[in-house]
């Protein structure tokens, strides 16, 4: 028998198990690994069997699920799993990364599984399906990505068994495979694709910031949850290409507004600049600055592990006129402490204030700044709070969304918000307002480059250039806006120079994890870029 008729006769016999029956579900629970679990469980929402665990070098957040060869002398398999409701006929997608490590890699005959499974009410199976994802060819110590598609589901289906497993053979060593980030979707009409735009049936549409934004209802949706009025007396985007959104009364009604963009952006910087004196609005009004996802079924006990990949700058008082106008959120926002950050600031009737998240695998950095994009600086700063958390959005297809909608009964008046821009530049490019690319341009005397490394523990180095010998500072400040270190402050010469920030202050105690702004200062020229301090 070769190797693949082996393998074929031994995913026969396995699956069969592995034993103990889970009732179905309408969405994957924790799919990126990042809530462990209780009782015995690695993870959150994940059944397990064989020699499995978790690994800290994570392709998204900060876990990932390692799975391992039994190496019990003979052919066997570990793994995790989840059940899914299944009707006859679905068929499913299954993606997600994984990585073998070079210092246990798949040798032989081992591999990398994905299981489909298919069983009945009862737990029993009905058929499956194998795919060998990775093997000894696939190349170690990189992330690589896979996806698979199962046939339909056979007659008497009940749910759909989502596996991930490794292979051991009786003659090779003992692999591991670490899964991160993966999903598990019925391509059944409505699919996930399908279900993102459920609320905005009236088909409308506005241009903003050179980009294609939806318009959400007519009709009665969530947040609130509130009728959504489409009409462009409800939602326009005026000849300054501002974006007003409103709650209006209609008769008895009232009525919120949120648009969604089209794309879905990824990892990046998403910055929203808003006109006005914001901290005005209604206590009842709240004005959403968001990514989300809609998912295949809403269900409140799943929202442990953020599900619909939400984070949010919410300005609003929530009905108590005393609470901070501001906060910044990574849902969910109530079943874990951490996940929020309040901030007050008042504004004045023409003023500018930009509000922004940095979205990473790792992280969300959130700002808050007096003025536009470029006026991102230690002295504009109204708060900045990084998330390390658990809760991370990952980059399935949460899309960018603006709303003005009424909480807790509505507003004494009719509101209005204007979005005087937005702008999103990607992960993969230069990242961050104030931040420069590999190669920055000369503002009026000096150019400041990335620091590098960034994170980084315990130092970094920065440089500059300036085009001509003068005055010039390089300090350091928190997110308070407290200057903590200065690195330079006199004479330089023209041409580059570096200095290297060991992440200590100016007495010399060591300072806290956490997001620090590096600002440059030459004469009137001034430029600020962010670094991250890790432990």
């Amino acid at each position: 028998m070769n190797a693949r008729s082996t393998l074929a006769a031994l995913l026969l016999i396995l699956a069969a198990g592995p034993p103990g029956q889970a009732a179905g579900q309408c969405i994957l629970a924790n799919p990126s690994f990042e809530i462990t679990g209780s009782g015995g469980a690695v993870f959150g929402g994940w059944n397990q069997f064989g020699v499995v665990g978790s690994v800290t070098e994570a392709s998204h957040g900060l876990l990932a699920a390692r799975v391992s060869g039994p190496n019990a002398g003979d052919w066997d398999v570990s793994g995790y799993w989840q059940s899914m409701d299944c009707e006859p006929g679905e068929q499913w997608e299954a993606t997600g990364r994984l990585r073998h490590p070079a210092d246990k890699p798949l040798t032989g005959q081992c591999a990398a599984l994905v299981n489909v499974e298919w069983r009945d009410a009862g737990g029993g199976l009905i058929d499956y399906e194998s795919f060998a994802v990775a093997d000894a060819s696939s190349p170690a110590d990189e992330w690589l990505d896979y996806s698979v598609t199962s046939a339909p589901a056979p007659a008497g289906t009940a749910t759909a068994r989502y596996l991930l497993g490794v292979l051991q053979s009786p003659d090779d060593p003992s692999p591991d495979v670490w899964f991160d980030q993966v999903t598990f979707y019925s391509m059944t009409p409505p699919t996930i694709d399908d279900l993102q735009w459920n609320d905005f049936p009236g088909g409308r549409t506005v241009e903003f910031a050179d980009r294609t934004w939806r318009v959400k209802g007519p009709g009665y949706y969530g947040p609130g949850p509130s009728s959504f009025c489409h009409l462009p007396e409800c939602v326009w985007v005026d000849a300054e290409d501002r974006l007003h959104l409103t709650i209006k009364l209609f008769g008895s009604t009232w009525t919120s507004t949120e648009v969604v963009l089209e794309e879905a952006l990824g990892y990046g910087d998403y910055v929203f600049t808003l006109a006005g004196a914001v901290d005005q609005l209604d206590v009842h009004a709240v004005l959403g600055l968001f990514l989300w996802q809609y998912g295949p079924c809403w269900d409140p006990a799943y929202l442990w592990w953020n599900p619909y990949n939400e984070i949010d700058v919410e300005i609003s008082r929530w009905g108590i006129p005393g609470n901070d106008i501001g906060q910044f959120v990574v849902q969910p926002y109530d079943w874990w402490s951490g996940n929020l950050s309040r901030f007050d600031a008042s504004f004045g009737a023409e003023e500018l204030s930009s509000y922004a998240f940095e979205w990473l695998p790792d992280r969300v950095e959130f700002r808050a700044w007096r003025g536009g994009p470029e006026d991102e600086a230690p002295e504009t700063l109204i708060h900045a709070w990084s998330y390390s958390g658990p809760h991370i959005p990952r980059p399935e297809q949460p899309r960018v969304h603006m709303n003005l909608w009424q909480f807790d009964g509505p507003p004494a008046t009719e509101q209005e918000a204007v979005v005087h821009g937005f702008a999103f530049t990607p992960a993969d490019g230069p990242v961050g307002v104030g931040e420069q690319p590999e190669l920055p341009p000369f503002g009026e005397v000096a150019r400041l480059f990335p620091a590098a490394p960034n994170p980084f523990n315990p130092a970094t180095t920065i440089r500059y250039e300036l085009l001509r010998d003068g005055f010039a500072e390089v300090a350091v400040f928190d997110v308070t806006g407290a200057r903590v270190r200065t690195l330079v402050s006199g004479l330089v010469t023209a041409g580059e120079h570096e200095t290297r920030w060991d992440g200590r202050d100016d007495t010399g105690r060591r300072l806290a994890s956490g997001v620090y702004l590096c600002l440059l200062r030459a004469g009137d020229f001034r430029t600020a870029q962010r670094m991250v301090l890790i432990k």
